[in-house]
């Protein structure tokens, strides 16, 4: 069910409210609301703000996903279960039925028309997230301190090693969205367009939900959410991002660039042991352990393109992105190179955002019908 009404207060003031009541057979009933409102202070101003709960059900997958696999570690095989959420194993574990993600957000900012070409809207947001599904690290059944049900369980179905998805982290994200927008004709053939858009932002995790029967020591604590896995997550939300378009248009013919500047992401490797927790790698030179630390400072990236309509409904594009074939930098710890590329992977790079494949050209024919 859902409801939406949108009132204006007054001629200058207008109220936006909605809510939203579901009830899933996997999860159960969820509902969530949203107040929005927009106050305008001129004809070329305007003040807006919102507050709203939200919801992600967990995925089919996350639910159901079930895998038995070989790995090796520190030189050892061992035989590693993925247990879905409805699993004997999982619930010696003490995982609880997988519930929906949960968010309370809250937005404020303002629109300007600072001329009839130049258009400014800056926003600033906070989003908290509760319970947010990830998969935890890999338990080990002969580790004393592990519940002793799910040692019992693992070793009667001759598992090694087991790891869950589980409503496992709470985080924080605020930050501040921006976005100027320019068009202007300069003559019957003629016209120019820019926009900027940009993007800053920080994450927090702010509880991390462990179970009890993953609790015996401050070991299982952190391999339920390691430091690794803790990094990857503040990194999916990179602190800065840039964009620049302009487009100019001559008759039909139109010739663009963008510049995209990608922040700068940290992340952690596995380290020596493999397990991400406190993970270190030792130097070249013999003299001791180094953080297994990834610096992948912030990057330019710059697009080209044009088009042009060959015909009444065809029209050619081509270009190069990413035209001075910027990488990131390599997955390498300072001084510790013996070690390089140690992610998951097993490449040079993580999945970093700005992709590793370097510079691509493109020729493309669009039919319009």
């Amino acid at each position: 069910m859902y409801a939406d009404a949108e009132i204006d207060v007054t001629p200058k003031w207008l109220v936006d409210l909605a809510v939203r009541a579901e009830d899933y057979s996997d999860f159960g009933f969820t509902h969530n609301y949203k107040v929005a409102t927009r106050i305008k202070a001129s004809d070329k101003f305007n003040v807006r703000g919102s507050f709203s709960t939200g919801f992600r059900a967990p995925s089919l997958q996350q639910i159901n996903f079930s895998s038995t696999f070989t790995t090796v570690q520190a030189g050892n095989i061992a035989e590693v279960k993925i247990a879905p959420n409805y699993s004997t194993l999982a619930k010696a574990a003490g995982i609880p039925d997988l519930t929906q993600e949960k968010s309370l957000s809250a937005s404020l900012g303002f629109t300007w028309k600072a001329t009839p070409n130049l258009n400014v809207t800056l926003d600033g947001y906070m989003t908290k997230v509760k319970d947010r599904v990830v998969i935890s690290g890999q338990f080990d059944g002969s580790d004393p301190d592990l519940d002793a049900g799910l040692r019992l369980q693992m070793a009667s179905l001759n598992v090694s090693l087991a790891q869950f998805f589980a409503n496992a982290v709470n985080t924080t994200n605020s930050g501040i969205d921006i976005v100027i927008d320019y068009n202007k004709k300069l003559s019957a053939n003629r016209k120019i367009k820019a926009l900027l858009t940009g993007n800053i932002q920080n994450m927090e995790i702010d509880k991390i939900n462990v179970p009890d029967n993953l609790s015996g020591s401050d070991f299982l604590r952190q391999t339920f959410l390691s430091d690794r896995e803790q990094k990857f997550i503040l990194a999916s939300a990179p602190k800065m991002k840039f964009a620049f378009n302009l487009e100019y248009t001559v008759k039909k013919l139109t010739l663009g660039t963008r510049f995209t500047y990608f922040g700068k992401v940290v992340l952690l490797g596995y380290g020596q042991d493999g397990l991400g927790i406190s993970p270190t790698v030792p130097l070249d030179n013999g003299s001791g352990d180094v953080p297994d630390l990834y610096n992948y400072t912030g990057k330019l990236v710059n697009d080209i393109y044009f088009s042009y309509p060959v015909l009444k409904r065809f029209t050619l594009y081509a270009g190069a992105d990413n035209f001075l074939n910027q990488h990131p930098d390599f997955g390498v710890v300072k001084g510790a190179k013996d070690w390089a590329y140690n992610t998951e992977t097993g490449g040079p790079w993580d999945a970093v955002q700005m992709g590793f494949n370097g510079r691509r050209l493109f020729v493309r024919l669009g039919f319009n019908f």
